[in-house]
């Protein structure tokens, strides 16, 4: 039996783009409201997000600014991350937890 275990970071845009000066392209560019988040998998299926950040980003440089994550869910609302990276660790733990109990409930006596 293998098990494949991975992570990685994406990037995901969350707004309109928004015009800003660029101070490494000394140009107003469109910046970018985006999402950037690291995830861990186990099996592919079952996963989880962790650092996630916000931040406003040029499309030509990637030079940006960090935003407040309260205040970016606030004016860009909560994006859409995929199921099973939101609650994939939680229904791991619930599956371990049920084949724990059928076991447990059909041990003889």
């Amino acid at each position: 039996m293998m098990f494949m275990i991975g992570q990685g970071e994406r990037t995901v845009s969350v707004g309109e783009p928004e015009p800003q000066h660029c101070p490494l392209c000394d140009e107003m560019r469109d910046f970018e409201p985006q999402l950037a988040y690291k995830y861990g998998e186990f099996d592919l299926l079952f996963g989880f997000v962790y650092g996630r950040r916000y931040q406003l980003a040029c499309p030509a440089c990637n030079h940006g600014w960090r935003l407040d994550r309260r205040q970016a869910e606030q004016r860009y609302g909560k994006p859409s991350i995929p199921f099973r990276l939101r609650f994939g660790f939680i229904i791991l733990l619930g599956l371990c937890a049920a084949l724990g109990a059928a076991y447990v409930s059909t041990m003889p006596v």
